[in-house]
């Protein structure tokens, strides 16, 4: 199969849409794609950049290597990686595995990778109590259809009704199917899926050989430190502007990023695409929350699961695993740690 190339593409603001801006990528005056970085006197690394699109998210890759078309190589298979991932778990193609299960009920014979993420996301649906729920599309479906339709949200009605078809624990999944034991039901990997594709191309990118490199694929995973041995920068930004509320260091772990303002369904953001599975309705317990984890996959389903959990749960939960760490923007735009 011909390798899918990233297409090069000008860095321009900070989205609304992206969980994390880069930071630290252009920190010291190095110049992306073409700059070159001279570490101990001898050793030239080489910047290299590339941007796309992963799960309709902006995808961008920052590396630092010595031999920049070797690094140009393995970039060309992660292109591959990315076009495979969206195959499996992209509701936007209809012809992706997860499309299908949500048409049939069922998957027959599904991937290892989706099998995989399924053991995650039902891993992080029992530590959360249920907060943390893949079978909320029903909601997102009737949610935004009554706006397409009506220009208002659902009914309560309507909403109480999908109470049955949301819970984790109604998807039977092995190696032979993956199926719903409700009619109705249906399934998102939106709030996993992107950490997801980002450890499976970091961990591409390490068996590669390179030690320097930041993936942005929704959600950011950093491989080692800056090459100027510091840590890479990384910027939460402010949910209601284009500005940021703080920076913080990542060196080889990763942070995600969960917030209502990346996909509203009316203006005011009273309706948006985090679902609490136990009230069917958007959450608002914060502006966002963001995690810094091992991995991004932990660190992308454990943003999401906090959003919609009360503050003292949440906080219990993370102060129980290994090197994780909770900053929230609460609902007065103050930036400060999960549990403060």
């Amino acid at each position: 199969m011909a390798s899918r190339r990233i297409p090069e593409r000008a860095a321009s603001g900070i989205s609304r849409r992206r969980a994390i801006t880069i930071l630290g990528a252009t920190a010291g005056g190095l110049t992306l794609g073409g700059g070159a970085l001279l570490l101990g006197g001898s050793r030239e690394l080489e910047a290299v950049e590339w941007s796309g699109l992963a799960l309709g998210s902006p995808a961008r890759i920052v590396l630092y290597h010595e031999d920049p078309a070797h690094a140009r190589r393995l970039l060309a298979r992660v292109a591959d990686d990315i076009h495979f991932f969206e195959d499996q778990f992209s509701l936007h193609r209809s012809g992706s595995a997860i499309s299908r299960l949500n048409r049939t009920g069922r998957l027959d014979s599904p991937d290892q990778a989706f099998l995989q993420l399924l053991d995650e996301s039902a891993r992080v649906s029992e530590l959360s109590g249920g907060a943390f729920d893949p079978t909320v599309q029903p909601i997102w479906d009737v949610t935004a259809e009554s706006f397409r339709t009506t220009g208002t949200p659902p009914s309560p009605q309507d909403l109480d009704l999908l109470r049955g078809l949301v819970d984790w624990r109604g998807v039977d999944a092995s190696a032979q199917a993956i199926r719903f034991v409700r009619p109705g039901m249906a399934m998102t990997l939106n709030g996993i899926a992107q950490g997801f594709i980002t450890d499976r191309v970091a961990d591409r990118l390490r068996e590669g050989g390179l030690q320097h490199v930041l993936v942005e694929l929704g959600e950011t995973r950093a491989l080692g430190d800056h090459p100027e041995g510091r840590p890479w920068r990384i910027g939460i930004p402010d949910p209601g502007g284009e500005t940021l509320v703080e920076t913080l260091p990542l060196d080889d772990e990763a942070i995600a990023t969960s917030g209502g303002y990346g996909t509203r369904f009316d203006a005011e953001g009273e309706w948006h695409h985090i679902f609490d599975p136990a009230t069917t309705r958007s959450a608002h317990r914060h502006r966002s929350v963001s995690v810094i984890a091992g991995t991004a996959t932990e660190a992308d389903a454990l943003a999401t699961a906090f959003a919609v959990m009360p503050e003292p749960a949440a906080a219990d939960i993370a102060a129980r695993l290994p090197n994780v760490g909770v900053r929230v923007v609460d609902n007065s735009g103050v930036a400060r740690p999960l549990g403060a």
